[in-house]
């Protein structure tokens, strides 16, 4: 199982970086935001989405990241240089934790679900999560387990019932401001 920061320091793409990491107690969320501004980068990054080609990494992007209590996923809204949503990424995750900086870091269990401005859903990397079962990096109880919270974030999705997503950009705002407050 790989261990993932949300500040993603390891990523060589990334030439220039802000980022900022807050605690958040509010009636509608409880938990850790961050964010990280790209500022420059070694070349963009696009990915498929459907039949679209989608830039999600590109000087002036912006990665916000939710880490909810209590919650097995971890929620990024992927930001255009505009500060129009690009997409919402969900990784189904086991542990999260935070380190002695404030910065979030999670267990990733490999599953994955992508969800478009416009509401489609993709989930992802359900051959990376049966070989990392077959290599022994995750055991069968966590296997399942992944499942079983991708399945119930689905459901949610289905429903609109996933409120989180709805967030994005107030806490997005709030986290520039952060920023360029220093």
């Amino acid at each position: 199982m790989k261990i993932r920061s949300a500040e993603r320091s390891d990523w060589e793409r990334v030439l220039a970086r802000r980022f900022v990491a807050r605690r958040f107690d509010t009636p509608e969320y409880r938990g850790y935001v961050t964010l990280l501004r790209i500022d420059e980068v070694s070349e963009p990054l696009s990915v498929t989405f459907g039949d679209q080609q989608v830039c999600i990494v590109d000087r002036g992007y912006s990665w916000l990241q939710h880490f909810p209590d209590n919650a097995h996923y971890a929620l990024l809204a992927a930001f255009d240089e505009r500060g129009e949503l690009v997409q919402w990424y969900i990784d189904i995750v086991g542990r999260v934790g935070v380190d002695e900086r404030g910065v979030p870091w999670y267990e990733d269990l490999y599953l994955d679900i992508v969800i478009s401005p416009q509401g489609e859903t993709l989930l992802l990397d359900v051959e990376e999560l049966d070989a990392a079962l077959q290599r022994g990096e995750v055991t069968q109880s966590q296997y399942d387990f992944a499942w079983r919270e991708a399945s119930s974030l689905l459901d949610a999705l289905e429903a609109d019932m996933f409120p989180l997503l709805w967030l994005s950009e107030a806490h997005r705002e709030l986290l520039e401001a952060a920023l360029e407050a220093g």
